[in-house]
């Protein structure tokens, strides 16, 4: 497409040039080049701040292979399992142990892909690997005992000089402990694969010398590919990032992008597994081809599960927790340093948020067609669309089918593709043609009572329908040339592979497109607008930013761009289908030569790229020898060029989103299972219940009471005998209950919410909390694993008191009841309990209408020591959202001079804007929790006592209604979907994620939406009774 190289600014993901951080671990997609010299040892910083001088580590191969070096534990163990493969290729017959060894490398691969993805994705969600050692306290001198020395002895033996294994911080540690376990799998990982593609060699059946030749000759060139991606990208990331580093702490250094980071997204991932194919070349074996693509899928499956969203939160996008906290402690060290009588500062900011509110365009709120994305049933364009393709492809398919003419079908279906391929590619580049250089379409809807704002959104119309139709008219004629007949099993079945492969990487590249360009550059908006004004959809900034696929390819729809169109012929096994992708590309090429590339040099000068990225690192290769850059060492070529490159988004692999949501069947299918288990699992849980918790001291002890929310403080003052609002919270509202329990207590006892009905025992908890829950009196272990955010770790001790065991038994003995009739362990006299108080907030908090019920559950377990009283969750109506939710004393300040309508009023456009903005906020708010020390906390003097709390704040993001409605501009599934709920609960409007993910993403503010809401609820009023 002629926008395909307009790439829309991103806002710089790295940070300052103190605090450029390394990305893309091993495999990675995001490169680092380490600038420093040899004598200038990096520096890294762990997850709360602290930096330290990261010592050098040795090369695996090195310290593993050569005799000369002292062998570790970690070192023999890894020897003896590559050892049994050797000896399984040896000596056992053929056929078993080519069953061996696939099991072998089906095991190795799962542990590499399932376990340490596992890992790792733990480690980046919870500081799981770390929290685990200091939990346990094995890298900890005084707790560790023999396991520390151990692993100290390990440790100290693998480093240099330079290393200290006290002066270095646990997460470095925690680090190199990780790397021998990577050693272990990924070296018996490749040895699997390599003895089991020597199981296979010579099986192939070539009937000539010569295709042998070729065969084995190709699956060289790959296998020298693949060590040259390796090598190159080892020499790019070093072992930091090849070993996931920045999963356990962060470096200080430059990025850049250079070398094999150049020719494809996620190198390690994608070109780095070459050798696989290249491997089943030389063996000629279908099983060995189908093993490798097993693997190479599963590999994608990792990136997009775990190192995607890692290099997102971690270089891209920080969490929404992460951004609103910044956000709050950066407003309130401002408000710290101002003038408070500066009053001209607040009439400034006063004047900015009336002049954000602006006329909003339909297509904001309405998003086009984008193929069949954002398909809207009762939209008349989508409709006809439809209606197109039912007449153009379904009818002639339901001809051929029931009359059997496929020769006439094909024959048509031919003619309407040859149609479509040329009016998408040379009448409408001639119309782009004209509109370039005299503006003909927008002057003639200009001519015609229109502007350009709807010249654009006939020309995105007309553009999909083309890009559709065109998709369209190929599926017909490959289903009509489809055709096997007694052709041979193996090559069906790998000709539809291939194809399926094809149409999958057609699906991916046409997403990485579609996600670099935006709606804007897919649809050649700069041929329509070169100021930012002109149009609603254009970016803040039209410029040329090689950014996403186009670092690779300055224009993939160009080169890659039909790859579903020979996926097609494969499978079809159809010349004509061949020859249809070969004309669509042939066109594209002139569309790009005669339309596409004179106007970018006319609008962009100097800013167009002459070479891609695969372009320059071939020439870098072959100018400066293949072997020089692969083995001479770590200081790679980078040019100028290159370090101005635009920072990357890095993509999800279309195959990876492909393989997964096949396994969505498959997946609710053991969740039925699941279910219709569950019962069964928890009956037979509840039957040892009892004398588990008869092992507890004190089970009288423990208690809930929830404290009153904002419908009781009002119907306090309004209706005092309205008792029912003790226990009713409003949709949002965070909530505060009162616990109590021994002091001896487990300080994982933690407390979930459930709806009433979801748990059919009061002794056991059947069902997930879904992160509902909080732990009441979290300590050090525990909080090891508190990333910013967290919203599970709000409970606090407020004090002590003393308890009669005897009334207290009498009161709960009812309760404490067994299903079986077994009585709970009491326990007479007086004792010391806690008295806490815990918070359910933010993620913490169910956003549904419904009645629930909490329950206190024993040291991490299922097993329930108290339940609170039902209560319910509601909505207030619009009218007092700000006084039961919001801050009445800044209401008057949120409120633009404009609008004459009082705060407090929902049906005016301000008053319901404000209230917006609670809600909004409401929906947004997060947890910020800091660790406090604490030392014998509520006067015991015992100090059992002495430890650490949690204090936690509730952060808004939002300070005004002309704020836009998300945070960065940007709005994910969860957040819309919960703010969709939201409206529609308090507002009775309906607006679906899409749209608000689609509103957000082009700055829509928070009067936008409230404007909208009004028009809305305007034009469902006349047509309903209901009181809105």
């Amino acid at each position: 497409m002629a926008v395909r190289k307009r790439h829309l600014k991103r806002k710089d993901s790295t940070a300052s040039s103190t605090s450029v951080l390394a990305m893309a671990p091993a495999d990675g997609d995001e490169t680092v080049a380490d600038i420093r010299t040899p004598e200038q040892p990096l520096t890294g910083r762990t997850p709360d701040g602290t930096a330290f001088a990261v010592p050098k580590t040795r090369d695996m191969l090195q310290s593993l292979f050569n005799p000369l070096t002292p062998k570790t534990t970690f070192d023999i163990v890894t020897l003896a399992m590559l050892s049994t493969h050797l000896l399984v290729a040896l000596f056992l017959p053929l056929a078993v142990k080519r069953t061996v060894l696939m099991a072998s490398f089906a095991f190795w691969r799962l542990c590499y892909n399932g376990g340490l993805g596992w890992v790792l994705n733990w480690q980046s969600s919870r500081h799981g690997l770390v929290a685990m050692f200091k939990r346990n306290g094995w890298l900890d001198p005084s707790r560790g005992g023999k396991i520390h020395l151990w692993l100290k002895s390990e440790l100290e033996a693998k480093m240099g000089n330079d290393y200290s294994f006290e002066a270095v911080p646990i997460e470095f540690n925690a680090w190199l402990l990780y790397r021998q376990l990577v050693d272990l799998i990924l070296l018996n990982d490749f040895t699997a694969y390599f003895f089991l593609c020597s199981c296979y060699v010579g099986s192939a059946s070539d009937s000539e010398p010569w295709q042998a030749f070729l065969r084995i000759a190709g699956g060289l060139i790959l296998l020298a590919f693949n060590l040259w991606v390796k090598i190159d990208a080892h020499r790019v990331v070093k072992d930091y990032a090849w070993y996931w580093g920045d999963f356990f702490f962060l470096v200080e250094q430059s990025l850049t992008f250079d070398g094999v980071f150049e020719m494809a997204p996620h190198p390690m991932y994608s070109i780095g597994y070459a050798g696989y194919y290249g491997g089943s070349l030389i063996t000629g074996s279908y099983t060995i081809f189908y093993a490798s693509l097993a693997a190479h899928m599963l590999q994608f499956l990792f990136l997009s599960l775990v190192e995607n969203p890692h290099i997102e939160k971690t270089y891209e996008r920080p969490p929404l927790a992460v951004q609103v906290i910044k956000r709050s402690r950066n407003r309130r060290l401002s408000l710290a340093l101002s003038d408070p009588g500066d009053c001209a500062v607040d009439d400034a900011v006063a004047s900015g948020i009336a002049s954000s509110i602006r006329e909003r365009p339909t297509s904001l709120w309405h998003p086009d067609l984008i193929i069949f994305k954002n398909f809207d049933l009762f939209r008349a364009s989508d409709i006809l669309i439809m209606l197109l393709l039912a007449y153009s492809v379904g009818i002639p398919l339901g001809f051929m089918w029931a009359t059997g003419h496929v020769r006439l079908v094909l024959v048509y279906s031919i003619c309407q593709c040859v149609g479509w391929i040329l009016f998408r590619t040379l009448a409408l580049g001639f119309l782009l043609k004209r509109q370039s250089t005299s503006q003909l379409i927008t002057r003639w809807y200009i001519k015609h009572g229109g502007n350009g704002e709807e010249a654009f959104t006939s020309w995105r119309a007309v553009c999909n329908t083309a890009t559709i139709m065109t998709y369209g008219s190929f599926g017909l004629v490959a289903l009509a040339a489809y055709h096997w007949g007694d052709a041979d099993y193996s090559n069906l079945i790998l000709f539809h592979t291939l194809g399926l492969l094809l149409i999958a990487f057609h699906v991916w590249s046409s997403r990485s497109v579609y996600e670099t360009l935006g709606d804007f550059g897919w649809f050649y908006g700069d041929f329509f607008a070169r100021d930012p004004s002109m149009l609603s959809l254009a970016p803040a900034d039209i410029k040329l930013y090689y950014t996403g696929i186009y670092r690779y390819l300055n224009n993939p729809e160009k080169v890659i761009g039909q790859a579903a169109f020979y996926g097609l012929a494969l499978i079809s096994r159809s010349w004509a289908v061949f020859a249809l992708a070969l004309l669509l590309q042939i066109c594209y090429f002139l569309f790009s030569a005669y339309v596409e590339t004179p106007h970018m040099e006319k609008i962009y000068g100097a800013q167009v790229r002459r070479e891609s990225g695969i372009v320059r690192t071939v020439k870098k290769a072959v100018s400066l020898g293949i072997g020089q850059p692969l083995f001479l060492g770590s200081e790679g070529y980078i040019d100028d060029e290159s370090r101005h490159v635009g920072e990357d988004v890095p993509e999800s692999s279309g195959m990876a989103n492909l393989l997964a949501s096949t396994t969505n069947p498959v997946r609710n299918i053991l969740l039925e299972t699941r279910g219709l288990l569950s019962t069964t699992t928890a009956r037979l849980a509840e039957r040892a219940l009892p004398s588990e918790l008869s092992k507890i001291d004190h089970l009288g002890c423990y208690g809930l009471k929830l404290l009153p929310g904002a419908a009781w403080r009002t119907s306090a003052t309004k209706n005092p005998s309205n008792k029912a609002a003790k226990s009713t919270y409003f949709l949002g509202e965070p909530i505060r209950v009162d616990w109590q329990a021994p002091l001896n207590h487990s300080r994982r006892d933690w407390i979930g919410i459930y709806p009433v009905t979801a748990n059919f025992s009061n002794q056991i908890t059947t069902v997930s909390s879904k992160g509902r829950y909080v732990y009441i009196h979290p300590d050090e272990n525990l909080l090891a694993e508190m990333v910013v955010g967290d919203s599970v770790f709000a409970g606090i001790v407020k004090g002590t008191s003393k308890v009669n065991m005897a009334a207290a038994n009498g009161e709960r003995s009812s309760e404490h009841q067994s299903q079986k009739g077994h009585p709970r362990k009491r326990s007479s006299g007086t004792v010391s309990v806690l008295h806490g108080e815990a918070l359910f907030s933010s993620s913490a908090l169910p956003f549904k209408v419904g009645t629930y019920e909490m329950r206190l559950h024993h040291g991490g377990t299922h097993a329930v020591l108290a339940q609170s009283k039902p209560f319910e969750i509601a909505v207030c109506d619009a009218k007092d959202i700000v006084g039961m939710l919001g801050d009445k004393d800044t209401a008057e300040q949120h409120c633009p001079a404009e609008s004459a309508a009082p705060a407090n009023e929902p049906d005016g456009l301000d008053g319901l804007a404000l209230a917006l903005l609670t809600v909004v906020n409401r929906v947004f708010a997060v947890a910020d929790s800091r660790v406090l020390p604490v030392t014998n906390q509520g006067g015991v003097g015992e100090g059992l006592l002495s430890d650490v709390c949690v204090e936690t704040d509730i952060v808004e993001p939002l300070e005004s209604i002309g704020d836009a409605f998300s945070v960065d501009e940007v709005l994910d599934e969860t957040q819309a979907k919960r703010l969709g709920y939201a409206i529609k609960e308090y507002f009775g409007v309906e607006f679906s994620s899409d749209v608000l993910i689609h509103a957000a993403k082009h700055g829509a503010t928070v009067h936008d939406v409230a404007k909208r809401i009004i028009e809305a609820r305007k034009a469902l009023s006349a047509y309903s009774s209901a009181n809105f």
